[in-house]
């Protein structure tokens, strides 16, 4: 990386850090004066009383005070950013004002769901980032026009509700956010796609100078407000990848990107199979999440979300590892997937039986 682009790197992340470091503890003093605060004893969050949940707020303003400097960095230097970078903005921009909004009001689901195929349709359609091949997945090159604007669509869609989801136990959905980002960065910079890579180290100081006020015990939650406008941007950036080497041979894995993303999409898809099959809602909120699982097993947060994420790391590994036989990793991966998901409630169902006899 460049001497100024270093530079630049640093003072991104720097700002966006300490931006949102000064900011949560003022949205907690207000969340608590003027009585914004979620109640986390009932649904998908573990916490008894009340919390603030509007730490997304910190976090965007740590992000977008970065990108304002970016962008007059860019300016000074006659460079010209792309039209995927501002939409970019725009739709992480509208997607935190439906999230701020729904945590002060709570927006109907069909109006957030709404918003968010919007956004997707922004980012594939108009500002063009889309998975345009399988390269080799199932013996699939490139991918019809059609069809690549749909799928891209709906993953984008899926992955905001799925990222939204795992903000249910202290840490977990900024742990996870900054090990998404800091594989995806870093292959980014690998490839020279330096301002992806400065938005990625933007993004991860806004994370990490809320996890100190989100680790457990938690004085605040992400909020809709930080998960919805991030996970749009991880989504952003996982389709990216999709169609980035992720090695200096210049081999391709959209495998690889589906694995790093691994834990809010399998999770999502789990309760909403298990939500669907008994009827309700998938949006209904229940405690069946893999984290709550680990919790019921006697885990603790703080080693809840270790367990996950020394998980995401290995399963990512493997992906690494199996690069270039995109069709077998899928498989394997697959199957790897489900074991690890689906093992926490097998040890529950276990030690119940033992329970019982």
């Amino acid at each position: 990386m460049p001497i100024n682009l270093l530079a630049n790197a640093l003072i991104i992340f720097v700002i966006s850090f300490a931006v949102s470091s000064i900011c949560v503890p003022l949205v907690i003093k207000l969340a608590i004066k003027k009585r914004l605060l979620g109640e986390y004893g009932e649904g998908r969050h573990v916490h008894k009383g009340f919390v603030p949940r509007l730490g997304g707020v910190a976090v965007y303003a740590g992000f977008f005070f970065s990108q304002a400097y970016l962008t007059i960095a860019h300016q000074a230097q006659t460079e010209t950013l792309s039209k995927s970078y501002y939409l970019l903005l725009f739709s992480s921009a509208l997607l935190f004002m439906l999230g701020t909004l729904d945590d002060l009001i709570d927006i109907k689901a069909n109006m957030k769901f709404f918003i968010q195929l919007l956004v997707a349709i922004i980012v594939a359609s108009i500002a063009d980032v889309r998975i345009v091949s399988f390269y080799g997945l199932f013996g699939i090159e490139d991918l019809p026009l059609w069809f690549s604007h749909l799928f891209s669509i709906t993953v984008i869609t899926f992955f905001i509700n799925a990222y939204n989801l795992i903000d249910g136990i202290d840490s977990l959905s900024s742990s996870v956010g900054m090990y998404v980002l800091f594989c995806f960065g870093g292959i980014f910079v690998l490839n020279g796609a330096f301002t992806d890579g400065l938005i990625a180290f933007s993004v991860f100081g806004g994370l990490l100078g809320f996890w100190f006020f989100n680790k457990p015990p938690a004085k605040i939650f992400m909020g809709d407000s930080g998960t919805l406008s991030m996970g749009l941007i991880m989504a952003y950036f996982a389709i990216k990848i999709s169609n980035t080497p992720i090695d200096s041979e210049g081999s391709m894995s959209p495998v690889f990107a589906m694995v790093v993303l691994a834990y809010p999409v399998i999770d999502t898809l789990r309760v909403f199979t298990k939500r669907i099959l008994r009827g309700v809602s998938p949006f209904t909120p229940d405690r069946n999440h893999i984290h709550h699982l680990l919790l019921d097993l006697g885990y603790s947060h703080g080693k809840s979300t270790g367990i996950i994420l020394f998980c995401s790391i290995v399963l990512s590994y493997i992906a690494y590892l199996l690069r270039e036989t995109p069709t077998a990793s899928f498989f394997t991966m697959v199957c790897l997937i489900l074991i690890v998901a689906n093992l926490p409630s097998l040890l529950l169902k276990r030690r119940e039986k033992s329970k019982t006899q």
